[in-house]
């Protein structure tokens, strides 16, 4: 894990995309988080080097957020108030199977702020960016446990939204230099 660069152009980029694009199918939080998302595109995508192509036209926009040297790149971003450790998990959403990248990045943003509860819980006073790892999909769906809606983490109290793929940060591959090589 890693805490890479952000800055407010990122922010701004995000919410811009984020209000175009409005609610979507297949979303676990409605559109709720689609600037935390974008966001984590932005910054990835500046670190690795990817050009983003999740908001561009056609079907292709739904399966991959990023192009690297040829390879789609999916990431999977989640809020956190904490740094991420080891042992908490990312996850990827039954409903987005239907997606094939040849990789998954994953990235939490990390924020000094919360308000309000579950689905309509809001982040704010952005802190860090992690980079978190990455998978091909063979191996994530490999190793990943299903968590059916409605689960309780017993270790946090989380109480999943929809079905969804879980797997520990430390399961996860490096991710190795500027550009995304591992």
């Amino acid at each position: 894990m890693e805490i890479i660069p952000h800055n407010s152009d990122m922010v701004t980029a995000a919410i811009t995309k984020a209000e175009k694009l409005g609610p979507i199918r297949n979303s676990i939080l409605k559109g709720g988080g689609n600037r935390a998302g974008y966001l984590g595109e932005e910054a990835l995508s500046a670190h690795i080097g990817a050009t983003i192509v999740s908001s561009d036209e056609g079907v292709d926009k739904y399966d991959h957020d990023l192009l690297l040297n040829g390879k789609r790149i999916e990431v999977k971003t989640k809020r956190r108030t904490v740094p991420p450790k080891e042992d908490y998990d990312v996850s990827v959403a039954k409903t987005s199977t239907h997606q094939k990248p040849d990789l998954y990045m994953f990235v939490s943003l990390e924020f000094g702020k919360t308000s309000g509860k579950g689905k309509n819980k809001t982040y704010s006073d952005l802190q860090n960016v992690w980079l978190l790892g990455q998978k091909t999909p063979e191996e994530y769906f490999n190793e990943a446990t299903l968590w059916e809606s409605g689960d309780i983490d017993s270790s946090n109290g989380f109480t999943t939204h929809v079905d969804m793929y879980n797997l520990p940060i430390d399961k996860l591959d490096r991710v190795e230099g500027k550009h995304g090589k591992s």
